[in-house]
């Protein structure tokens, strides 16, 4: 008896020993966190906008977390499709999502997703541009206020629920004048239709305005950009709390262990502010914005609640 119940003490210390193994495993790993290969997904296609900014972001990234990192495209459903990849990948932080405003703070308000704001440890915010409001150069409308002026407004914009429509959405409503919301197929359709006079105005970012035959109205930030130091924000023109940009950043899944967020985050710092990518980034005119794990977790949230009105009010929000 003595020793079944010594032997049954010691398998139940074992079994106890390799729950708690097990339990603690993830945790404990982290202690050398990284040690393999971290994959960066991106929500678009190889290509695209967001893709185009990790491409140039991730050989500084890798050799800021002194490890490799690999970019996986997973696109679909208005980025939602590797959003929701990255949300359900392991919490071990060796996967990444490098996700932007659309996918993350817009598309969870629209449908139901298997993820939201609360999906997530936040990493680190990377870019913020800004946006304009501008009509066709030809228009003969040359101030923000004159787009109240004849009638209701119509304005285009990328595709229902992009920052393009609700920025426009935002505007409408501050001026006080009527609206319809005509979308297109992305950027180029729209600005084919701004020049053919099908549409009076449109929202983006300053690529499109420096490429195109346009004349930018107001900047929808803080501050005026250097490149365009003619044009006032909405609010010097009275119109405050009009601010809207384009921003991307790095997410892992919640339950990441923390040492491995806080490694991530102190590599995308270091990443950001070295000087092989700050001139890379401005060769490439994408504009820096970095914001530590906290920081960006309450702008995406804030964020995602001013969306989250303007979706309402124009009958989009679920």
């Amino acid at each position: 008896m003595i020793t079944t119940n010594n032997a049954r003490t010691t398998w139940g210390r074992t079994v106890l020993g390799l729950a708690l193994a097990a339990f603690a495993g993830p945790a404990l790993a982290q202690d050398d966190y990284p040690d393999g290969t971290v994959e960066l997904i991106v929500p678009f296609n190889a290509g695209g906008g967001t893709d185009g900014v990790v491409r140039v972001f991730q050989p500084h990234f890798a050799e800021a977390l002194g490890t490799d990192v690999v970019v996986r495209n997973v696109s679909g459903a208005s980025g939602t499709v590797g959003t929701g990849t990255a949300a359900q990948a392991d919490p071990d932080g060796y996967t990444v999502g490098y996700i932007p405003i659309g996918p993350l703070a817009i598309q969870p308000i629209l449908r139901p997703l298997q993820y939201d704001a609360e999906s997530w440890e936040y990493v680190c915010q990377t870019t913020d541009n800004p946006t304009f409001v501008m009509v066709s150069a030809g228009s003969g409308i040359d101030t923000l206020d004159a787009l109240a002026e004849g009638g209701p407004l119509v304005y285009g914009s990328s595709g229902p629920g992009t920052i393009p429509h609700l920025a426009m959405a935002a505007v409408s409503k501050a001026l006080g004048v009527e609206s319809t919301h005509v979308p297109y197929d992305g950027t180029g359709p729209a600005m084919n239709a701004l020049a053919g006079g099908e549409i009076t105005a449109f929202v983006d970012q300053p690529q499109v305005v420096r490429s195109n035959d346009v004349t930018p109205l107001a900047i929808l930030a803080a501050e005026r950009h250097p490149e365009f130091p003619d044009v006032p924000t909405a609010a010097e023109l009275g119109h405050e709390g009009l601010e809207f940009s384009v921003w991307q950043g790095m997410v892992v899944p919640a339950g990441t262990p923390g040492q491995a967020v806080e490694a991530l985050s102190a590599a995308c710092e270091a990443a950001l502010t070295s000087e092989g990518f700050t001139q890379a980034a401005e060769q490439a005119n994408i504009a820096l914005k970095y914001r530590n794990g906290p920081a960006f977790a309450d702008f995406v949230r804030r964020n995602t609640e001013t969306n989250r009105a303007i979706l309402q009010d124009a009958g989009l929000a679920q």
